[in-house]
């Protein structure tokens, strides 16, 4: 449902873009913005129902609000280099028994981008573009109550009991790619949507230094320093 909210939207906006284009895709030279909107770590865990007296049930809360500062360099208007620092709306799973809350588990990430982008002029003003690169990400999962069961790293299950706090953290290199469209408002301010993906990286029910993926749809604000 969330994914299909971020598509609607960014069908919406796009199509306002294309409508009001009118003057030079990718301006070449330096640029500095800032984007914000909707993001999602996917780290919806699995519920265990082994016991049929006393089942463990996870219900998962995950979306909000994410953004990112970034910075870049346009070649000429077909490629440019950007670098960007992004954060992402915690995902939280709460595990109840028969109704009692044991606990959650909560999921939180930054990442830190270098992305190629390749620019698609449609008109004068107005282009779509393609991203693609590395980021490295920084994981960090707090698992807390009364007795919360989590998966160690050896997919060994372990309980923390007595409102105990237990916080991994954990940060690697993983995929990064995205599409995006902008719109030059004028020769220094450019105005922008733009989707990405960062691809996870082990299973996030066996381990708790998994990377989940996660997935930011923002409109983006910039200036042109050329």
């Amino acid at each position: 449902m969330f994914t299909t909210k971020m598509t609607k939207i960014g069908a919406a906006i796009a199509s306002s873009f294309i409508i009001v284009s009118v003057a030079n895709a990718a301006t070449p030279g330096a640029y500095a913005g800032i984007g914000l909107g909707a993001s999602n770590i996917n780290a919806s865990l699995k519920s265990d129902n082994s016991d049929p007296v006393f089942p463990i049930n996870m219900k998962t809360t995950s979306g909000g609000v994410g953004g990112k500062l970034f910075g870049g360099y346009n070649f000429n208007q077909y490629f440019g280099l950007e670098g960007n620092f992004a954060t992402y709306a915690p995902t939280k799973n709460t595990q109840t028994v028969l109704g009692a809350n044991l606990g959650t588990i909560k999921y939180s990430m930054q990442a830190v981008s270098l992305v190629g982008k390749a620019y698609f002029p449609i008109q004068q003003t107005f282009n779509l573009y393609a991203l693609g690169g590395v980021s490295e990400v920084y994981s960090t999962v707090k698992a807390s109550g009364n007795s919360v069961d989590i998966t160690t790293n050896n997919g060994n299950d372990e309980f923390i009991g007595g409102g105990i706090t237990s916080t991994t953290k954990t940060h690697k290199l993983r995929p990064v790619y995205g599409v995006g469209a902008s719109y030059d408002v004028n020769s220094h301010v450019n105005a922008g949507l733009e989707f990405s993906h960062i691809q996870g990286s082990g299973n996030i029910n066996n381990s708790l230094k998994a990377i989940p993926s996660a997935n930011m749809l923002t409109l983006n604000g910039a200036y042109n320093f050329g």
